[in-house]
């Protein structure tokens, strides 16, 4: 690899979801990387989507314990990747989340909050008493800072995530990451 690129590998999983959950629901998970444009996905899943796992007694954790796996080839660290998260209950919004992928080799576990929009007028408001749930078009965009600060939110609960990573010529970059 002296083209000047270097390589990173994430493998891990989607653990669990802890959401205000009653017994019986159904819940299931889609999650998207995000990276800048120089990044190129040369092996894994850039997104995908979860089995339904059900809550068994009000307020458990949804276990999914589902893989992610993808790998990433880039020129430089600029707009390192993120996990974009959309959790759903049933067809229902759940909420979003999303994460930097960690800098450092090795293993990680991450604690993803969740959030869900709100309704930006009156008559979305009043909808919501009716199951209306305001959805982002595009989840990705929650990765970047275009808009971000026009979106009301509330928080909806976690998502915990198991993240390992591998890279490869950094060091030869000219970054280093420090001891452990």
């Amino acid at each position: 690899m002296s083209d000047g690129t270097f390589l990173v590998s994430i493998t891990g999983q989607i653990e669990y979801l802890d959401v205000l959950a009653p017994s019986g629901t159904s819940y299931h998970c889609k999650y998207e990387f995000y990276s800048g444009p120089d990044w190129k996905i040369i092996g894994g899943l850039e997104a995908g989507l979860t089995q339904m796992a059900y809550a068994a007694t009000n307020g458990d954790k949804i276990v999914l314990n589902f893989p992610v796996e993808v790998q990433f080839k880039t020129t430089n660290p600029y707009g390192w990747p993120q996990i974009v998260l959309s959790v759903y209950n049933g067809l229902r919004l759940e909420g979003y989340g999303r994460a930097h992928v960690p800098l450092k080799p090795g293993t990680h576990e991450l604690r993803v909050h969740l959030s869900k929009p709100l309704a930006s007028s009156l008559l979305g408001y009043l909808s919501s008493f009716f199951g209306y749930q305001p959805e982002l078009r595009q989840p990705t965009m929650l990765a970047s800072t275009a808009g971000n600060h026009l979106i009301r939110m509330e928080t909806s609960g976690y998502a915990y995530i198991t993240i390992n990573l591998v890279s490869q010529g950094f060091q030869r970059m000219g970054y280093d990451f420090g001891r452990s």
